[in-house]
């Protein structure tokens, strides 16, 4: 449970000060037509323009400044932040130009801040208000739990954000749905951090069970045992497994929807859950296994969006599925060559274990359309490092056989910030998939790339006629650079903004 809090204040903020810092939004090349700029800037006797001057400061989105001789105004300091040009402004961009703000004023080590609206206008106060909370929530965000109590306590969090706005109850229960969606983001992002040694299957049940309790009653799970996953000839999925002590947990969150099923969808969002890959008998160069805690990113962030189904209704039937297992070397761990029968009758030959992602997700998507029968399956996976080489570390590719849900998953993804890129379903490289010895193998073998497309055409194999889309989010899932907008280092949550907003919306 988020425990910062987000508090309107109607008022002058100068007659009625609230918080430690003043964080001040100023378009680019408007800072003389900014009132509240110019109001605080005549107080300081010019200081601010002054700074502003001496930094060649020109108000872009990144650009931002602080003053601290501001004893007059009753506040701390003085935070400024540029928002870009006035004409281009969209939620995403302020998004990232506030949490930007936001940490800087963490950075200060204030607990307490006051933010200033008067020159932010958009269409929706509504969403303005959604992006503001989670722009406060997820900018703040590290991942401290395995960390002495001394850098904990170094670690200081703007408790609490105060903003001078009229009443509006638009705006107000866009703060509420920020908050909500922050903590599935959080969820995510905590489990996708936290070391393999705490997240086995087991424990991937335990928090479906905890969304489901908090649902109450809107939420069910059923995990599947290796027996019940062998008896509907989950070959594949089960392949992957086998060389883990681990057993394997099949979880199906089901949430019923709001909406009456004439006019609502059924959903089928299918996560990849290796809580650990080494690789199996292909065994990954250690440097390589050292973040491969991610690789139940795509499960994880099923599990956020659940979390917020939890609190937030939604019109459509929503299915979650996770194939969760470890995909490890040992004496019983399937071998290089191995033939193995998939959900869906399909034969694989298994030339490479680490491309184990793609044979987990491959029963599941047949299990989704045979028993579930939705109206469309989303899957998302840290599938392939060819996406990261293709599209670099931030976007996800998006790949699918309906271009109409390709579209809406755009456009979702789009409003949310969460940059994706559609790719190419190139038919002529599935037979670079087919095997001589079976129907299928795990990996084309070609030395010339394209292997992010080749592993997304394995899985289209796996879907037979329901509108599809895969997302592969090896790269965007897990940030080892600076921390930028409301991404942190780390586990950056990606998908579960996108996922919300396409559930919400259509």
């Amino acid at each position: 449970m988020i425990k910062a809090k987000i508090n309107i204040i109607t008022g002058d903020f100068l007659k009625k000060p609230q918080g430690s810092v003043l964080l001040i939004p100023v378009f680019e090349a408007h800072s003389k037509s900014n009132g509240i700029f110019n109001k605080v800037d005549q107080i300081l006797g010019g200081r601010l323009s002054k700074k502003a001057k001496h930094l060649r400061f020109k108000f872009k989105k990144d650009e931002i400044f602080v003053l601290h001789e501001t004893e007059k105004i009753h506040y701390d300091s003085v935070v400024v932040f540029g928002v870009g040009e006035k004409q281009k402004l969209t939620l995403p961009f302020f998004q990232e130009a506030l949490s930007n703000g936001i940490r800087s004023t963490v950075e200060l080590k204030y607990e307490s801040a006051a933010l200033i609206l008067d020159d932010i206008s958009t269409k929706s106060s509504f969403d303005l208000g959604r992006t503001i909370s989670q722009s406060f929530y997820l900018s703040q965000y590290t991942f401290l739990k395995y960390k002495n109590e001394e850098d904990k306590e170094k670690k200081m969090l703007i408790s609490e954000l105060y903003i001078y706005k009229d009443e509006d109850h638009e705006f107000r229960a866009g703060l509420k749905m920020g908050e909500i969606v922050s903590e599935g983001v959080l969820l995510t992002r905590d489990l996708v951090n936290e070391p393999a040694i705490n997240t086995h299957p087991d424990d991937l049940v335990r928090v479906a069970e905890n969304i489901a309790k908090e649902s109450r009653g809107k939420i069910e799970v059923n995990v599947l045992s290796d027996k019940d996953c062998r008896n509907l000839g989950m070959g594949a999925y089960l392949a992957v497994a086998q060389g883990s002590n681990m057993k394997p947990k099949f979880i199906i969150l089901h949430y019923k929807g709001s909406g009456s099923r004439s006019t609502s969808k059924k959903v089928c969002l299918i996560g990849k859950s290796i809580t650990f890959d080494s690789g199996g008998l292909s065994l990954k160069p250690s440097k390589s296994m050292e973040t491969m805690k991610i690789d139940m990113a795509g499960g994880a962030t099923v599990l956020g969006v659940f979390k917020i189904l939890a609190r937030k209704e939604c019109k459509s039937e929503v299915y979650g599925i996770l194939p969760a297992c470890e995909n490890m070397p040992s004496g019983s761990a399937i071998r290089p060559g191995d033939i193995v029968r998939a959900l869906n009758g399909k034969t694989i030959e298994i030339l490479n274990t680490d491309a184990e992602g793609r044979l987990v997700l491959a029963d599941a998507l047949s299990y989704a359309e045979k028993y579930l029968r939705p109206d469309y399956i989303i899957d998302l996976a840290t599938l392939t490092g060819a996406i990261i080489v293709g599209l670099g570390p931030d976007i996800a590719g998006l790949f699918g056989n309906n271009q109409d849900l390709i579209e809406k998953i755009k456009e979702a993804a789009s409003s949310q910030g969460e940059p994706v890129w559609a790719m190419p379903q190139f038919k002529k490289y599935l037979k670079k998939m087919k095997s001589e010895v079976a129907d299928l193998k795990n990996v084309s073998g070609s030395g010339y790339g394209g292997g992010a497309i080749t592993a997304s055409l394995f899985l289209e194999e796996f879907v037979e006629k329901t509108p599809w889309v895969h997302l592969d989010i090896a790269g965007a899932s897990y940030n080892e650079d600076a921390p930028q907008g409301i991404t942190p280092k780390g586990a950056t949550g990606f998908g579960v903004l996108t996922l919300i907003e396409l559930l919400l919306t259509n």
